[in-house]
């Protein structure tokens, strides 16, 4: 697998509504599209498409209503998403997909939806999910970060979204900081964040495109967009059609993340009829992303290496393997 300095050309194409979606290219070989998840864009995984660029052509949207595509639009849900993922096979014939968290559950509707002759095998990491039971409770958080962030409240709304997915720094999910700490922690993040995107954006391999990292701050109000493409897909019912994908699909999960995320791939796992998993042993749910933050691509990538290379039957590593069956 090659290293973090493969070649990454920037393009774009045009989806159905007339959306302009960009995307970076880099590698060669087999197309394989990489859907970023929440507070991330395109390049939050050009480290993992790097160590695969020998192996494959990887592109890594940034999708929209961030980064340098159009705007989220009308009617903006599932549907839309999966017409970007169907112009960047007309322009690019990649017919691998490899979909983290949100990105994870527009990965599996496009599977759903598409043509073996469009997708043929398909990758998800920790789709969030939660059963019919749990979704009010598990989503009493989202007016309040509306509310904040329609005051401009920034942190305060990040602060709201990580606690209410149980994501972030370890001290977020500790019951001994009042919430006022935790703003002032979120605000020192947006802080050092925006530092190092303008380092990264100045030394990166990409350094020909301008502001190419955005920013938590330019990237908190596309949580939006995460939280309506997830809900269309909560509950039993609506998890329940995907039973009928009759691609190949590899499940992804981590060992230190959230309890719900855990229960999404279980779920998962009984329901899809072509799948096979792994889970990632000692790391959380931000295991696929760039080093710098606290990813580890390198695991990632031996994983799909596997997957996509042999499409009859995963081979996970012995460490990492765990099977409830």
């Amino acid at each position: 697998m090659a290293g973090p300095e493969a070649k990454v050309e920037l393009k774009s194409t045009v989806s159905k509504d007339g959306t302009q979606i960009a995307y970076y290219e880099i590698g060669q070989g087999p197309g394989l599209i990489i859907l970023h998840g929440a507070m991330q864009s395109g390049l939050s995984h050009s480290e993992l498409a790097s160590l695969l660029s020998q192996s494959y052509t990887c592109y890594l949207p940034d999708r929209r209503g961030r980064g340098k595509s159009g705007p989220s639009g009308r009617n903006y849900g599932l549907v839309k998403e999966v017409e970007d993922i169907e112009a960047i096979h007309t322009a690019t014939n990649a017919k691998f997909v490899f979909g983290v968290s949100s990105g994870a559950v527009i990965a599996l509707k496009a599977a759903l939806i598409a043509p073996s002759s469009q997708i043929e095998r398909v990758a998800v990491f920790e789709p969030p999910w939660w059963p019919d039971y749990l979704v009010e409770e598990s989503t009493s958080w989202v007016g309040r970060y509306e509310e904040e962030l329609s005051r401009g409240e920034i942190a305060e709304a990040l602060t709201t979204a990580m606690l209410g997915v149980k994501m972030g720094p370890p001290l977020f999910q500790s019951k001994y900081f009042p919430r006022p700490i935790l703003v002032l922690l979120s605000k020192l993040l947006m802080k050092a964040d925006k530092a190092a995107n303008t380092k990264k954006s100045k030394s990166s391999s990409c350094k020909q495109h301008a502001y190419d990292y955005p920013t938590f701050e330019e990237l908190a109000p596309t949580l939006r967009n995460d939280i309506q493409v997830t809900s269309e897909m909560f509950g039993e019912q609506n998890f329940d059609t995907l039973a009928d994908i009759d691609k190949e699909v590899f499940i992804m999960g981590a060992s230190r993340s959230p309890d719900y995320l855990k229960n999404a791939v279980r779920v998962l796992k009984k329901i899809l009829p072509h799948s096979t998993w792994v889970e990632l042993q000692g790391y959380d749910h931000g295991v696929t992303g760039n080093r710098s933050y606290h990813g580890d691509p390198e695991v990632v990538a031996r994983e799909l290496q596997r997957f996509f290379a042999q499409p009859q039957e995963v081979q996970t590593s012995p460490q990492h393997r765990h099977d409830t069956t």
